[in-house]
Protein backbone atom coordinates (compact mmCIF):
# COMPACT_ATOMS: atom_id res chain seq x y z
CA UNK A 1 0.00 0.00 0.00
CA UNK A 2 1.22 3.50 -0.84
CA UNK A 3 1.92 5.74 2.15
CA UNK A 4 1.59 9.51 1.91
CA UNK A 5 3.89 12.24 3.14
CA UNK A 6 2.52 13.90 6.26
CA UNK A 7 3.33 16.60 8.77
CA UNK A 8 2.48 16.87 12.44
CA UNK A 9 3.24 19.89 14.59
CA UNK A 10 2.80 18.83 18.21
CA UNK A 11 1.77 16.21 20.76
CA UNK A 12 -1.37 16.11 22.88
CA UNK A 13 -1.31 13.95 25.98
CA UNK A 14 -4.14 13.78 28.48
CA UNK A 15 -6.14 11.23 30.43
CA UNK A 16 -7.97 10.12 27.27
CA UNK A 17 -5.59 11.00 24.43
CA UNK A 18 -2.02 10.15 23.49
CA UNK A 19 -0.88 11.18 20.02
CA UNK A 20 2.37 9.18 19.91
CA UNK A 21 0.76 6.68 17.50
CA UNK A 22 0.71 9.26 14.70
CA UNK A 23 4.52 9.09 14.60
CA UNK A 24 4.50 5.56 13.21
CA UNK A 25 1.02 5.12 11.70
CA UNK A 26 1.29 5.49 7.92
CA UNK A 27 -1.61 7.15 6.14
CA UNK A 28 -2.76 6.09 2.68
CA UNK A 29 -4.13 8.37 -0.04
CA UNK A 30 -7.71 7.10 0.30
CA UNK A 31 -7.86 7.14 4.11
CA UNK A 32 -10.76 8.91 5.82
CA UNK A 33 -10.09 10.55 9.17
CA UNK A 34 -13.19 11.49 11.16
CA UNK A 35 -11.91 14.18 13.50
CA UNK A 36 -14.31 15.81 15.96
CA UNK A 37 -14.42 17.22 19.48
CA UNK A 38 -16.15 14.78 21.86
CA UNK A 39 -19.95 14.50 21.72
CA UNK A 40 -20.27 16.29 18.39
CA UNK A 41 -21.62 13.38 16.34
CA UNK A 42 -18.51 11.21 16.11
CA UNK A 43 -20.22 7.81 16.24
CA UNK A 44 -22.95 9.08 13.93
CA UNK A 45 -20.42 10.14 11.29
CA UNK A 46 -18.35 6.95 11.71
CA UNK A 47 -21.46 4.86 11.03
CA UNK A 48 -22.24 6.88 7.91
CA UNK A 49 -18.69 6.74 6.54
CA UNK A 50 -18.33 3.01 7.12
CA UNK A 51 -21.69 2.26 5.47
CA UNK A 52 -20.58 4.34 2.49
CA UNK A 53 -17.36 2.31 2.33
CA UNK A 54 -19.33 -0.96 2.50
CA UNK A 55 -21.90 0.38 0.04
CA UNK A 56 -24.80 -0.95 2.09
CA UNK A 57 -26.49 -0.82 5.47
CA UNK A 58 -24.33 -2.46 8.13
CA UNK A 59 -25.65 -2.13 11.71
CA UNK A 60 -23.10 -0.51 14.04
CA UNK A 61 -20.73 -0.11 11.11
CA UNK A 62 -18.65 2.48 12.94
CA UNK A 63 -17.63 0.11 15.73
CA UNK A 64 -14.26 0.45 17.43
CA UNK A 65 -12.69 -2.48 15.56
CA UNK A 66 -13.64 -1.35 12.05
CA UNK A 67 -13.32 2.42 12.60
CA UNK A 68 -10.93 2.61 15.56
CA UNK A 69 -10.05 5.52 17.81
CA UNK A 70 -6.39 5.55 16.87
CA UNK A 71 -4.97 7.89 19.52
CA UNK A 72 -6.97 6.75 22.55
CA UNK A 73 -4.56 6.69 25.49
CA UNK A 74 -6.42 3.83 27.20
CA UNK A 75 -6.18 1.40 24.26
CA UNK A 76 -3.31 -0.56 22.70
CA UNK A 77 -2.36 1.93 19.99
CA UNK A 78 0.34 -0.26 18.47
CA UNK A 79 -2.11 -3.13 18.08
CA UNK A 80 -4.69 -0.80 16.49
CA UNK A 81 -2.08 0.53 14.07
CA UNK A 82 -0.96 -2.98 13.14
CA UNK A 83 -4.53 -4.14 12.58
CA UNK A 84 -5.31 -1.17 10.35
CA UNK A 85 -2.07 -1.62 8.41
CA UNK A 86 -3.13 -5.15 7.49
CA UNK A 87 -6.41 -4.00 5.90
CA UNK A 88 -6.81 -3.94 2.15
CA UNK A 89 -10.11 -2.05 2.13
CA UNK A 90 -10.45 1.70 2.48
CA UNK A 91 -9.86 2.75 6.08
CA UNK A 92 -11.76 5.06 8.43
CA UNK A 93 -9.95 6.41 11.51
CA UNK A 94 -11.42 8.23 14.51
CA UNK A 95 -9.71 11.01 16.45
CA UNK A 96 -10.71 13.82 18.81
CA UNK A 97 -7.28 15.48 18.52
CA UNK A 98 -6.88 19.00 17.08
CA UNK A 99 -5.43 18.80 13.59
CA UNK A 100 -2.01 20.12 14.54
CA UNK A 101 -1.57 16.94 16.61
CA UNK A 102 -2.47 14.34 13.97
CA UNK A 103 -0.72 13.39 10.75
CA UNK A 104 -1.86 15.69 7.95
CA UNK A 105 -1.29 14.78 4.31
CA UNK A 106 -2.56 16.31 1.09
CA UNK A 107 -4.33 13.17 -0.16
CA UNK A 108 -6.46 11.67 2.65
CA UNK A 109 -9.92 13.03 3.44
CA UNK A 110 -10.42 14.73 6.81
CA UNK A 111 -14.05 14.91 7.92
CA UNK A 112 -14.55 17.31 10.80
CA UNK A 113 -17.88 17.54 12.63
CA UNK A 114 -18.97 20.25 15.06
CA UNK A 115 -21.96 20.90 17.28
CA UNK A 116 -23.18 23.82 19.34
CA UNK A 117 -20.54 23.74 22.11
CA UNK A 118 -23.11 24.12 24.91
CA UNK A 119 -25.03 21.13 23.54
CA UNK A 120 -21.77 19.17 23.42
CA UNK A 121 -21.11 20.11 27.06
CA UNK A 122 -24.52 18.91 28.25
CA UNK A 123 -24.34 15.78 26.10
CA UNK A 124 -21.04 14.90 27.76
CA UNK A 125 -22.60 15.53 31.17
CA UNK A 126 -25.22 12.88 30.32
CA UNK A 127 -22.44 10.64 29.01
CA UNK A 128 -20.61 10.85 32.34
CA UNK A 129 -23.81 10.18 34.29
CA UNK A 130 -24.27 6.98 32.23
CA UNK A 131 -20.77 5.68 33.02
CA UNK A 132 -20.38 2.90 35.57
CA UNK A 133 -17.16 4.48 36.82
CA UNK A 134 -17.09 8.22 36.26
CA UNK A 135 -14.61 9.03 39.01
CA UNK A 136 -12.09 10.40 36.52
CA UNK A 137 -14.55 12.83 34.95
CA UNK A 138 -17.03 13.77 37.65
CA UNK A 139 -14.86 16.71 38.68
CA UNK A 140 -15.51 18.25 35.26
CA UNK A 141 -19.26 17.68 35.57
CA UNK A 142 -20.13 18.18 39.25
CA UNK A 143 -23.73 17.95 40.46
CA UNK A 144 -23.82 21.75 40.50
CA UNK A 145 -24.66 22.48 36.85
CA UNK A 146 -23.63 26.14 37.13
CA UNK A 147 -20.22 25.21 38.56
CA UNK A 148 -19.62 22.72 35.75
CA UNK A 149 -20.66 25.26 33.13
CA UNK A 150 -18.35 27.90 34.63
CA UNK A 151 -15.47 25.47 34.34
CA UNK A 152 -16.47 24.77 30.73
CA UNK A 153 -16.48 28.49 29.88
CA UNK A 154 -13.39 29.60 31.78
CA UNK A 155 -11.07 26.60 31.56
CA UNK A 156 -7.75 27.33 29.78
CA UNK A 157 -6.33 25.53 26.77
CA UNK A 158 -3.70 22.94 27.75
CA UNK A 159 -1.56 20.24 26.16
CA UNK A 160 -4.39 17.78 26.85
CA UNK A 161 -6.33 19.22 23.88
CA UNK A 162 -9.98 18.22 23.76
CA UNK A 163 -9.46 16.12 26.90
CA UNK A 164 -9.92 19.48 28.66
CA UNK A 165 -13.62 19.35 27.67
CA UNK A 166 -13.80 23.15 27.68
CA UNK A 167 -15.04 25.78 25.25
CA UNK A 168 -11.42 26.80 24.62
CA UNK A 169 -10.51 23.26 23.57
CA UNK A 170 -13.47 23.02 21.17
CA UNK A 171 -12.67 26.37 19.58
CA UNK A 172 -9.00 25.44 19.27
CA UNK A 173 -10.02 22.22 17.50
CA UNK A 174 -12.20 24.28 15.15
CA UNK A 175 -9.54 26.90 14.35
CA UNK A 176 -6.93 24.22 13.63
CA UNK A 177 -9.29 22.59 11.12
CA UNK A 178 -10.17 25.97 9.58
CA UNK A 179 -6.47 26.70 9.08
CA UNK A 180 -6.21 23.62 6.85
CA UNK A 181 -9.54 23.99 5.04
CA UNK A 182 -7.99 25.92 2.12
CA UNK A 183 -5.91 22.83 1.29
CA UNK A 184 -9.11 21.27 -0.08
CA UNK A 185 -9.29 17.97 1.79
CA UNK A 186 -10.67 19.14 5.16
CA UNK A 187 -14.45 18.98 4.96
CA UNK A 188 -16.77 20.57 7.52
CA UNK A 189 -20.04 19.05 8.73
CA UNK A 190 -22.34 20.22 11.50
CA UNK A 191 -24.63 18.29 13.81
CA UNK A 192 -27.49 20.71 13.10
CA UNK A 193 -27.18 20.20 9.34
CA UNK A 194 -27.08 16.42 9.75
CA UNK A 195 -30.22 16.67 11.87
CA UNK A 196 -31.99 18.98 9.43
CA UNK A 197 -31.11 17.21 6.16
CA UNK A 198 -29.51 13.83 6.77
CA UNK A 199 -30.13 12.61 3.21
CA UNK A 200 -28.52 15.70 1.70
CA UNK A 201 -25.51 15.52 4.03
CA UNK A 202 -24.94 11.81 3.28
CA UNK A 203 -25.17 12.55 -0.46
CA UNK A 204 -22.68 15.39 -0.03
CA UNK A 205 -20.29 13.14 1.89
CA UNK A 206 -20.50 10.41 -0.75
CA UNK A 207 -19.49 12.98 -3.39
CA UNK A 208 -16.58 14.20 -1.25
CA UNK A 209 -15.32 10.64 -0.82
CA UNK A 210 -15.86 9.78 -4.51
CA UNK A 211 -18.22 6.96 -3.59
CA UNK A 212 -20.92 6.39 -6.19
CA UNK A 213 -24.06 4.67 -4.91
CA UNK A 214 -27.59 4.39 -6.26
CA UNK A 215 -30.28 6.78 -4.98
CA UNK A 216 -31.98 3.80 -3.31
CA UNK A 217 -28.87 2.90 -1.33
CA UNK A 218 -28.41 6.51 -0.24
CA UNK A 219 -32.02 6.47 0.96
CA UNK A 220 -31.41 3.18 2.77
CA UNK A 221 -28.33 4.63 4.48
CA UNK A 222 -30.33 7.69 5.48
CA UNK A 223 -33.02 5.57 7.10
CA UNK A 224 -30.40 3.47 8.89
CA UNK A 225 -28.65 6.52 10.32
CA UNK A 226 -31.53 8.33 11.95
CA UNK A 227 -31.15 8.49 15.73
CA UNK A 228 -34.18 6.27 16.26
CA UNK A 229 -32.76 3.61 13.91
CA UNK A 230 -29.32 3.67 15.52
CA UNK A 231 -30.85 3.43 18.99
CA UNK A 232 -33.02 0.45 17.97
CA UNK A 233 -29.92 -1.42 16.82
CA UNK A 234 -28.21 -0.91 20.17
CA UNK A 235 -31.41 -1.73 22.12
CA UNK A 236 -31.46 -5.12 20.40
CA UNK A 237 -27.75 -5.75 20.94
CA UNK A 238 -26.55 -8.28 23.51
CA UNK A 239 -23.93 -5.70 24.50
CA UNK A 240 -26.50 -3.13 25.64
CA UNK A 241 -26.18 -4.01 29.34
CA UNK A 242 -23.12 -6.27 29.10
CA UNK A 243 -20.88 -6.37 32.14
CA UNK A 244 -17.88 -5.41 29.99
CA UNK A 245 -19.54 -2.19 28.86
CA UNK A 246 -18.35 0.97 30.64
CA UNK A 247 -21.91 2.34 30.44
CA UNK A 248 -25.04 1.57 32.37
CA UNK A 249 -27.01 1.52 29.12
CA UNK A 250 -25.27 1.52 25.75
CA UNK A 251 -28.47 2.73 24.08
CA UNK A 252 -28.17 6.06 25.90
CA UNK A 253 -25.31 6.82 23.52
CA UNK A 254 -28.18 7.68 21.18
CA UNK A 255 -30.36 9.36 23.80
CA UNK A 256 -32.20 11.89 21.66
CA UNK A 257 -30.02 13.70 19.13
CA UNK A 258 -31.74 16.96 20.01
CA UNK A 259 -30.28 20.45 20.38
CA UNK A 260 -30.75 23.23 22.95
CA UNK A 261 -30.02 20.79 25.78
CA UNK A 262 -29.33 23.72 28.11
CA UNK A 263 -32.93 24.94 28.15
CA UNK A 264 -34.25 25.01 31.71
CA UNK A 265 -30.77 24.33 33.08
CA UNK A 266 -28.96 27.61 32.43
CA UNK A 267 -29.98 31.20 33.05
CA UNK A 268 -29.98 33.87 30.35
CA UNK A 269 -26.88 35.38 31.93
CA UNK A 270 -25.05 32.05 31.50
CA UNK A 271 -25.82 32.03 27.78
CA UNK A 272 -24.80 35.68 27.64
CA UNK A 273 -21.42 34.82 29.12
CA UNK A 274 -21.07 32.02 26.60
CA UNK A 275 -21.81 34.41 23.72
CA UNK A 276 -19.29 36.93 25.06
CA UNK A 277 -16.62 34.23 25.34
CA UNK A 278 -17.25 33.09 21.75
CA UNK A 279 -17.07 36.70 20.55
CA UNK A 280 -13.66 37.05 22.19
CA UNK A 281 -12.30 33.93 20.48
CA UNK A 282 -14.04 33.81 17.08
CA UNK A 283 -15.27 36.07 14.31
CA UNK A 284 -19.06 36.57 14.23
CA UNK A 285 -19.27 34.37 11.12
CA UNK A 286 -17.27 31.53 12.69
CA UNK A 287 -19.22 31.76 15.95
CA UNK A 288 -22.52 31.57 14.06
CA UNK A 289 -21.39 28.51 12.08
CA UNK A 290 -19.94 26.73 15.12
CA UNK A 291 -23.27 27.17 16.90
CA UNK A 292 -25.71 26.30 14.11
CA UNK A 293 -23.85 25.21 10.99
CA UNK A 294 -25.26 26.28 7.66
CA UNK A 295 -28.70 26.61 9.28
CA UNK A 296 -27.40 29.67 11.17
CA UNK A 297 -30.32 29.48 13.55
CA UNK A 298 -31.80 27.11 16.19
Amino acid sequence: MIAVQTERLRDYIGPITNTDVWEYFKLRPDDIIVNTPPKCGTTWMLNIVMMLIHGRVVPEAGNREDAPWLDAAFRDRKAIAASQSSLERRRCIKSHTPMDGIAYGAEPSYIVVYRHPVDAHFSFRSHVENMKDNSGLIGMFPPDVQAGFKRFLDGPLTDAGTDDLTLSSIIHHYTQAKARQPKGNVHFFHYADLSHDLHGQISRLADILNISLSPQIISDLTDANTFSSMRKVVEASKMRFHESSPFGDQADFFASGTSNKWEGRLADEDIGRYSDRCAALLSPEDAAWLNWGDQRKP
